[in-house]
C-alpha cells in the first residue's frame, strides 16, 4: 500500500516540479519594454514660454513624415514645464528612429503631433541642424543623453505669429 502511495506521489510531483521550475520561461504576453530613449529637454529663455502651451511631450518617429501612428512612440505624460531641465524616457521597440522631437499641446485643444518645438540635432543657440538618427538594438537597447534644446524665445515668436494669423 505504501509503495502505491509513494509511486502516485512521485508521478504527481514530477510534472508539478517541472511546471514550477520551468514557469519562469513561459511567455506571459505583453510586458514592459526594456528598450528606451532617454534624455533631457533643456528650456532656454523660460520666462518667454507662451501661455497657450499646456504641455510638452517627446516623440520618436521611425519615418519622417510618419505614415501611421505605428511609426511613432511618445512619452506617456508631459515633461515638467516649471523647470529649465526636464528628464524624459520613451519606452520604444528596437528600431532606427529618424527623429526625436519635443511637441507641444495648446490649452483647450487636442494633441497635434505636427506642433514641433524642437528636435534632437537642432541647436537653437548656433542655429545649426544635424540629422541624428537613434538606433535601438539588442546590443544597445537604451539610447541615453538624447537631449533636446527648446528656445522659448524662438517658439514664442512663432506661436504668437500663428495666433495672430488665426484671428485675421
Amino acid at each position: 500500500m505504501k509503495l502505491v502511495y509513494c509511486k502516485t506521489w512521485v508521478i504527481a510531483a514530477i510534472p508539478a516540479a517541472i511546471l514550477w521550475l520551468g514557469g519562469c520561461d513561459i511567455d506571459h504576453g505583453l510586458g514592459t519594454l526594456d528598450s528606451m530613449i532617454t534624455g533631457e529637454i533643456l528650456f532656454l529663455n523660460p520666462e518667454q514660454q507662451p501661455e497657450k502651451v499646456e504641455s510638452v511631450r517627446v516623440v520618436a518617429a521611425v519615418r519622417v513624415p510618419p505614415e501611421s501612428l505605428g511609426d511613432v512612440v511618445f512619452t506617456n505624460s508631459s515633461v515638467n514645464l516649471s523647470r529649465d531641465r526636464s528628464y524624459y524616457e520613451i519606452p520604444a521597440p528596437l528600431a532606427e528612429y529618424q527623429l526625436v522631437a519635443a511637441i507641444w499641446k495648446e490649452k483647450g485643444r487636442s494633441w497635434d503631433y505636427s506642433n514641433i518645438l524642437s528636435f534632437y540635432g537642432f541647436d537653437p543657440v548656433n542655429f545649426t541642424v544635424e540629422n541624428r538618427p537613434i538606433t535601438l538594438s539588442k546590443s544597445q537597447p537604451v539610447a541615453q543623453h538624447i537631449d533636446i534644446l527648446v528656445d522659448w524665445r524662438l517658439v514664442g515668436n512663432h506661436l504668437n505669429a500663428s495666433a495672430t494669423d488665426e484671428t485675421d
